[in-house]
């Protein structure tokens, strides 16, 4: 009897701490005495963490005409005044970094395995060299490039984009896992990065109501902005999630100090630097350079608005990460377009990914002609923010749901009439487009993707594992014309030895008929015609 009396206190002893812990998981984050504590959530790595509600976008076409017309105008002004006020820009050299010596590209290692079929990426920019033609171009040379992918829950965590980062540094170069946001007023989790912060007010931009009002226009497209004063600190810590994420190079800190303020920077925990910034409207950034392990920014004096730091280095791909829960795209009107236009003249965007329209769909919807119109607009908005850049359009994803008579899950039955007009709103504007439910139908489809254990049980979030394949998928389709490229120039190179080796066979077999006396072979030519003409 003992023995059974000791079994039934053990569960209930487990059952009491279980219950405890879970009660514990629904504190919400406090903060006390200026230090953040998040909410505790025992099942962070099990729960799908990016299920979110459906959100409609209903547009209002008059505001977006005032929006956009607003940008032009921006954009002139902004344009016309660059010149005279150039971009306000601090350095902190700790140590000169040595450039690195890259091994030539080459087409067999850069065209993608040939055992799955590439969906390719389609450019609806045909006349003359498009901005996508340039991007690959700068990726065939080895030039740095920068890639901007804005998306909702479907890439939050770095799920996809963590991969995609991945694969293009190990073909590219590049290191650092890119943009990461000072603070973020909800709890959340990143395997790629370490990010600690206190003492600052967050907000969101799909909840701009909530910002003090001087702040609303001012965000960036990155969806996060944090407002501290003394004592506000964040520290960005690199991790081993990938070989080229462990450490960087260079790290870039963006700020806005409307008064004159004070910032401290710590480098590795142990190397201190101070910036004094005038107060300014323009946006700043502040620039490390060394081996870089960790990095935190603290604000001695004043009061500054800090939008994030940027982790990279080594030249080669740089792949930020502007994911916004909820977001169908719509939340970059309530971006800053001055905002976005200097952190890009800091930054330098050469490609932005668009990933967007996962809750729209509704079971068997077939006509998405008003999300179609509201891409273009977001895509209008984005070539005025990022002129030289090119734009890449992702189709939705596969999804299915749950039949309520059978139980068991089934094709939504709008994601091709969703991905059409995606389709048409990218060829409509000369941008390129990428069909992720196509390539994901290449692996099996959301069945599969669940099965195999790449996406939640919902049949709609892929997690990491299923962002692996996209990822994968999708750096094979921006591989396969950089490839392309290299296959057409080592071609016209090995031709062009071929000639030159024919060029030195024929001349060696020229100077042996004449007894080894060397001559031009246009001479030759005409020396011998003449003598042909003698009786």
């Amino acid at each position: 009897m003992k023995e059974r009396n000791y079994i039934f206190r053990g569960w209930l002893l487990a059952l009491l701490v279980t219950l405890g812990l879970f009660g514990v998981s629904f504190i919400p984050t406090v903060e006390v005495f200026g230090l953040k504590l998040e909410r505790v959530d025992l099942l962070s790595d099990l729960r799908d963490n990016t299920a979110e509600e459906p959100v409609e976008y209903e547009a209002d076409i008059a505001h977006l005409e005032e929006v956009l017309a607003e940008m032009e105008l921006t954009r002139e002004v902004v344009a016309d005044t660059l010149p005279e006020m150039p971009s306000v820009h601090y350095q902190w050299l700790v140590s000169q970094q040595p450039s690195l010596e890259r091994t030539a590209l080459r087409s067999e290692v850069i065209l993608p395995d040939t055992t799955l079929r590439v969906v390719p990426i389609e450019d609806f920019d045909t006349i003359g060299q498009s901005r996508f033609d340039r991007l690959v171009e700068k990726l065939a040379d080895g030039e740095p490039v920068r890639i901007a992918f804005m998306g909702d829950s479907f890439v939050e965590g770095d799920i996809l984009t963590s991969d995609l980062r991945n694969e293009l540094q190990e073909l590219f170069g590049g290191r650092g896992v890119g943009f990461v946001p000072c603070d973020i007023p909800f709890a959340t989790v990143r395997r790629t990065v370490k990010r600690r912060s206190t003492g600052w007010s967050s907000y969101s931009v799909m909840k701009p109501k909530a910002a003090p009002e001087h702040l609303r226009d001012i965000f960036f497209v990155s969806g996060y902005l944090s407002e501290g004063g003394v004592g506000a600190t964040t520290r960005w810590q690199t991790v081993g999630e990938h070989s080229r994420l462990d450490s960087c190079t260079e790290a870039r800190v963006l700020l806005l100090a409307r008064d004159s303020s004070r910032v401290e920077l710590t480098l590795n925990d142990t190397l201190r630097h101070e910036v004094a910034l005038a107060g300014d409207e323009r946006l700043r950034e502040i620039s490390v350079e060394g081996e870089i392990a960790s990095l935190a920014v603290k604000v001695l004096e004043g009061k500054v608005v800090c939008y994030g730091a940027s982790l990279e280095g080594d030249g080669g791909v740089t792949l930020d990460n502007f994911s916004v829960r909820s977001n169908n795209g719509h939340a970059i009107f309530g971006t800053g377009a001055a905002i976005n236009r200097q952190a890009d003249d800091m930054l330098g965007y050469d490609l932005v990914v668009l990933q967007y329209g996962l809750n729209i769909m509704l079971p068997n919807q077939r006509n998405f002609s008003k999300y179609r119109d509201q891409l273009r607009d977001m895509i209008a908005y984005v070539e005025r923010c990022f002129p030289e850049a090119a734009i890449l359009v992702l189709g939705v994803s596969d999804r299915w749901i749950k039949d309520d008579q059978s139980g068991r899950y089934k094709p939504i039955g709008s994601v091709d009439a969703l991905t059409r007009h995606q389709r048409a709103a990218a060829d409509s504007c000369n941008v390129a487009f990428w069909n992720t439910s196509a390539a994901m139908a290449e692996l099996g489809g959301m069945p599969a993707f669940v099965s195999n254990g790449w996406a939640a049980g919902d049949y709609t979030h892929i997690n990491y594992g299923g962002g692996r394949r996209v990822a994968k998928a999708l750096a094979a389709a921006l591989r396969e014309p950089v490839g392309r490229i290299l296959y057409e120039r080592e071609e016209m190179e090995r031709l062009r030895q071929e000639r030159l080796r024919i060029s030195l066979e024929h001349q060696t077999l020229v100077e042996e008929r004449i007894g080894g006396v060397s001559f031009d072979m246009d001479t030759t030519v005409t020396t011998l015609t003449a003598s042909d003409d003698r009786p």
